[in-house]
């Protein structure tokens, strides 16, 4: 046998050519309105099937990822309110200025030397005891007691001041719960 540069042998040469003349003369010699048609019923078949795979995987595929949407959202919110929580116990962590400038005034007077008079003591300058503030503080007021309390067990604080609009109250107090109120109940 002999062999050319493609490694087909020339036997093979003249089977290929035989092979392309039966093709021409199967497609040139046929006349086409003789073909019988294909069975409707088989295509039909093979169409419907093809439907009905592609829309339940589209289906399929629809329903994860929705699912995972979902699961992103949820694993979003708990990211957020970690996030809120995390902010609030910063917040509330006093920095070198502002634990400088909520030192109390008498501290502050007992730390400043004051001149010393020679004379006799007024009577009427001596320290007054600081009086009882009338009112309760927001955090011990009954109407708020449980919006403290939903922060302090975890709840996102813009939820919590939502809450408290829809039953009225001012959400602006739960940033000072130490704020004296003047109409506060005490249980």
């Amino acid at each position: 046998m002999a062999y050319t540069a493609f490694g087909h042998t020339k036997s093979s040469y003249r089977a290929d050519d035989k092979n392309i003349k039966i093709m021409e003369n199967i497609v040139g010699d046929i006349d086409k309105s003789e073909i019988p048609p294909l069975n409707q019923k088989r295509i039909l078949a093979f169409v419907n099937h093809f439907l009905v795979s592609t829309c339940t995987f589209l289906n399929e595929f629809a329903l994860g990822c929705e699912t995972k949407f979902v699961q992103m959202e949820r694993q979003l919110q708990k990211t957020e309110a970690s996030l809120l929580i995390l902010e609030a116990k910063l917040a509330s962590i006093p920095t070198e200025q502002t634990a400088q400038e909520g030192v109390p005034p008498e501290e502050a007077q007992a730390s400043d030397p004051k001149p010393q008079s020679t004379g006799e003591a007024d009577p009427e300058a001596e320290i007054p005891f600081p009086s009882e503030p009338v009112g309760v503080r927001a955090c011990e007021d009954a109407r708020y007691r449980k919006f403290f309390k939903m922060l302090h067990v975890g709840v996102p604080a813009p939820a919590v001041k939502i809450k408290m609009q829809s039953e009225g109250l001012e959400p602006r107090i739960l940033e000072t719960p130490d704020l004296i109120l003047a109409d506060g109940i005490l249980e």
